[in-house]
Formats: C-alpha cells, structure tokens, sequence
C-alpha cells in the first residue's frame, strides 16, 4: 500500500482498505489507520447508473468505487513530533507487534506523546489505539485503564450537566 493523498502534515491516505487502528510506518513517521471510505468516480456522480455502465464500456478504467483508509500520523520513529510530510508514493508498512511494543515504551515505561492529539482528533480512535495498546502490553494494563478513564472524563468535562 502507497500513499496517494496527503491532506496535512498530520494526516494522509492510501489506496486500499486497513483495519482501523493499525499502526503503520511510513518512512521516519508512525500513523495509525483512522478511517475507511469508498470515492466513486467524479462521471458518476452526476450521470445515471444506465450512462455510466455504457461508458464503462468504453472506458474501463471506470470500476467501482475506490477504497481509501485515511491516516493520522502520530509521531516520529524517536518519539518526537513528525518533523516532515510523508510524501505521495511513500510505501506504508503495517507494524508488527514487537515494534508497537519497541516504540510505546522506554525503560520499562510507557509512553503516548501522541495522545492529547489523538484524543482531540478522534476519542474513539484513542480508546481503540489505548485497548490495543494493552492487549500488547498486558502488564502495564493498570496505567491503560487510567488513561481510558482519563478519556472517558476528558469528555464529561465537555458535557453541560
């Protein structure tokens, strides 16, 4: 999978369909899949499924609807703020479990310096990446669930009782 589409510094797409919430590499940066979406083809949005299905015959590069997963890039390999744009034709690489561990601790501690970004994007997404986070790393499941309860209170304080 490529990107094909960058929106922002922190946010990009790829052609194809990715289980949201699975971290991914790209370059010197890690992302995590966000969301899934199809795009269909601009002629289609504004002529009939009759005209269409005669143009495709015609041109076959007109198929069904594309599949996109959209991405937040979250941080850099070292842990500090992505320093630059991950750029089109950058290849993505799922992450495998060893290598989420190597990047969300440090001397035997945790560490999300994504999270307040994450949180303010997406709060489910942040649950999401949280609960996969400490299915990883099953001894450290106290501070995951402090965290999840510091996202559940983080959106009590919005709401007006």
């Amino acid at each position: 999978m490529r990107v094909v589409r960058v929106n922002s510094v922190r946010e990009f797409e790829a052609e194809g369909e990715m289980e949201i919430g699975t971290f991914v590499r790209v370059g010197d940066v890690i992302s995590i899949s966000s969301q899934v979406y199809q795009q269909e083809d601009e002629i289609s949005k504004y002529l009939g499924k009759a005209d269409v299905e005669k143009i495709r015959k015609f041109m076959p590069d007109l198929n069904e609807p594309k599949t996109y997963t959209k991405f937040y890039v979250l941080m850099s390999n070292d842990g500090s703020e992505p320093l630059r744009m991950v750029r089109i034709g950058d290849e993505i690489r799922v992450m495998d479990h060893d290598e989420i561990v190597e990047i969300h601790t440090s001397n035997n501690e945790i560490r999300i310096p994504y999270l307040p970004f994450l949180i303010k994007r997406d709060r489910d997404l942040a649950r999401n990446a949280v609960r996969r986070l400490m299915d990883l790393i099953p001894d450290q499941r106290d501070i995951f669930e402090m965290i999840l309860v510091e996202i559940e209170y983080s959106l009590l304080r919005e709401v007006d009782i």
